[in-house]
This record gives C-alpha cells, sequence and structure tokens, in this order.
C-alpha cells in the first residue's frame, strides 16, 4: 500500500511542476504560440517523468519504466492534434 502512496504523491508533483513549468516557458518564450499549448506539453513531459520517477520510487523498475515510455508515445500526438485543428481547440483567445 505504500509503494501507491508514494507513486501517487510522486506522480502528481512532478506532472504539477511540469504545467507550471510549461506555463512559464509559455510567458517567456513562446507568445505567439496558441494559448495554452506549452502549459500542455509541460504537464506532458512532467506527466511523463512523474510517472518514470514515482514507479522506480515505488520499487517497481518496470513500472516506472513503461509508464515512461508510453506517456511519450502519448505527447507526440499533441502537435499532431494542434495542427490538424489550427491549433483553435487550444486558444482560449479565439
Amino acid at each position: 500500500m505504500t509503494e501507491y502512496i508514494v507513486f501517487g504523491f510522486f506522480d502528481n508533483f512532478i506532472m504539477l511542476l511540469g504545467a507550471f513549468t510549461g506555463i512559464s516557458i509559455e510567458k517567456k518564450f513562446f507568445k505567439k504560440l496558441p494559448t495554452g499549448l506549452m502549459t500542455i506539453l509541460g504537464a506532458g513531459i512532467g506527466n511523463a517523468f512523474s510517472d518514470g520517477i514515482a514507479g522506480i520510487l515505488a520499487t517497481n523498475i518496470p513500472l516506472g519504466i513503461g509508464s515512461f515510455i508510453g506517456c511519450c508515445i502519448g505527447l507526440l500526438l499533441i502537435p499532431i492534434y494542434a495542427k490538424f485543428n489550427n491549433n483553435n481547440a487550444i486558444d482560449n483567445n479565439s
């Protein structure tokens, strides 16, 4: 039970750090991108790392590695989705 609590804590904590990092990067460097795109990417990257690290910290290395790889594959869908929707689904200003 303890390993699941450790996993859950680190999973969300690192994912939230990724989301806030994405917000900061978007505000400083990517003002021409649709609003929220870097936040989504930051959260996705944070989620990939958080799943991997949390799995390893919960002493389940295959879970950590597999989760990281699976999350990274899922990240490939973000730019594809944004391109086919002309970035309108992400942009709050349109």
